[in-house]
């Protein structure tokens, strides 16, 4: 059974958090949700996921004490991180897509309300497709297509039109030989 990539999200508004979580698993995702900045911080390090969602404003923890907090392991400190927060000026409405700073380094980030496909993207480029591509399956499956691509090979160069068995012994004759024995008795 091929691998499914896995998704933090924090969102302390229930709803969000559901909603966010509905569109990343119909994508495929298998998200956990956290309502709190700590149990998001357990739950990346229990679940390992590829990216990790995360709001601004949560009550125990702020979003950027939680990255700061992840951020103190290499696994932490190597995960994709994705801010959705409605902290972000939606003036523009064709700005898509923000940068934040925590300790210097730049997080993608996204204005609320939440746009499903713009959010899908994002997840795409930064986790990946949904499934994690078996690299044994895949070349399981190149060496069965190389074989079956050799042994048509070898029936197609053996497909010369001669049936006969090899020179030489009793019964070796071809069926052109037969007729011509035939019509000359």
């Amino acid at each position: 059974m091929p691998e499914i990539r896995k998704i933090v999200v924090l969102e302390d508004d229930r709803t969000t958090c559901a909603l966010i979580a509905s569109v990343l698993e119909k994508a495929g995702y298998e998200v956990f949700q956290a309502h709190e900045g700590r149990t998001a911080v357990e739950l990346v390090f229990k679940e390992r996921p590829s990216l990790f969602i995360s709001d601004i404003l949560v009550p125990d923890m702020n979003g950027s004490e939680v990255v700061k907090s992840l951020n103190k392991s290499s696994f932490g400190a190597e995960l994709p991180t994705l801010f959705l927060t409605s902290l972000l000026d939606k003036g523009d409405a064709e700005v898509t897509e923000k940068k934040l700073k925590v300790e210097g380094k730049e997080y993608p980030a996204l204005a609320k309300p939440l746009k499903p496909k713009l959010l899908l993207e994002i997840v795409t480029r930064l986790a990946g497709d949904p499934v994690i591509p078996d690299p044994v399956k895949e070349a399981v499956e190149e060496s069965l297509e190389a074989q079956e691509e050799a042994a048509n090979d070898v029936i197609d160069s053996d497909d010369d039109g001669s049936d006969s068995l090899e020179e030489g012994g009793e019964g070796n004759e071809s069926a052109e030989e037969k007729a011509v024995e035939a019509s000359s008795e």
